[in-house]
């Protein structure tokens, strides 16, 4: 006898996302590495192969989500708003990928990835996302 879940995990999956509740769009974006005369990064960012018109949904953070293991110093922000996303299935290059400085378009705002992993069910992947106006 089979009990496993996952039939019925990844079909709940498929109606959750059918439901339309994914009225965002985002992509992932790298910095290009490149350095000025100064020594300041460029500035310039390109899209992340893959990770380009992803539908996902956009809700306001609360204390019981994402666990964020980066903070922006005080003096880095002038104006904060943190956002809880959640992804139309599983991206793990991008729960490995932000920690490389990426940051998230989605609906004509850039935001910072402060942390991004999967659900509990490994079928979708959640970010936590700060908007950031220096």
């Amino acid at each position: 006898m089979n009990q496993s879940l996952l039939y019925e995990i990844s079909s709940v999956m498929a109606q959750a996302t059918a439901t339309g509740l994914f009225v965002s769009r985002g992509t992932a974006q790298a910095p290009d590495g490149q350095v000025g005369p100064s020594g300041a990064p460029s500035g310039t960012w390109a899209d992340v192969a893959g990770l380009v018109d992803i539908p996902c949904m956009d809700a306001p953070a609360t204390e019981t989500s994402v666990d964020v293991t980066e903070l922006k110093s005080l003096a880095e922000i002038m104006a904060r708003n943190c956002r809880h996303v959640l992804l139309d299935r599983r991206y793990p290059t991008l729960e490995a990928g932000w920690r490389a400085g990426w940051r998230w378009l989605m609906d004509g705002i850039y935001y910072d990835i402060l942390g991004a992993e999967p659900d509990s069910q490994d079928q979708m992947t959640r970010m936590e996302l700060q908007e950031v106006t220096v």
